[in-house]
């Protein structure tokens, strides 16, 4: 059943769900503005190493998925975020987001919105379940 609630008024990067202070890091074209606002939100420069509160990361074929989530995963807080973002149907790079959850699974990952980012490109967010938060809390305390 359908929420009823209305987002058209929040931005890409509001429904991204970005906050003030993360350690975010971006990765690949996913647009000059989308990597501004997120800067802006964030209100610091963007990441390249340690442990992470989000990524926001484009990946063009089903490779780059499994490398970007095995590359990201390990790096990613149990309260942080992965956005993989996509080429939508149509563009010669267009990856079927729902073949990502399976690899996303096999790393203790589990998908749980989808956000259009512009005309051209769309993403899946993945997180670590509830269920399995505190377990890699030694891991990235970075």
């Amino acid at each position: 059943m359908a929420s009823g609630r209305d987002y058209s008024s929040r931005t890409t990067v509001q429904k991204l769900g970005a906050r003030a202070n993360q350690r975010v890091e971006v990765a690949g074209d996913v647009g000059t503005g989308l990597r501004r606002g997120l800067k802006d939100a964030i209100g610091r420069g963007l990441v390249r190493s340690g442990a992470l509160d989000g990524a926001v990361v484009l990946v063009e074929s089903l490779d780059q998925g499994q490398e970007a989530l095995e590359r990201y995963r390990p790096r990613l807080r149990d309260t942080g975020y992965l956005w993989v973002v996509t080429r939508k149907r149509g563009h010669e790079a267009y990856v079927n987001q729902m073949q990502l959850v399976p690899l996303a699974k096999r790393l203790g990952l589990i998908d749980n919105k989808t956000c259009s980012i512009d005309d051209e490109r769309s993403a899946i967010r993945f997180v670590v379940p509830r269920a399995l938060r505190g377990a890699n809390e030694s891991r990235t305390a970075a």
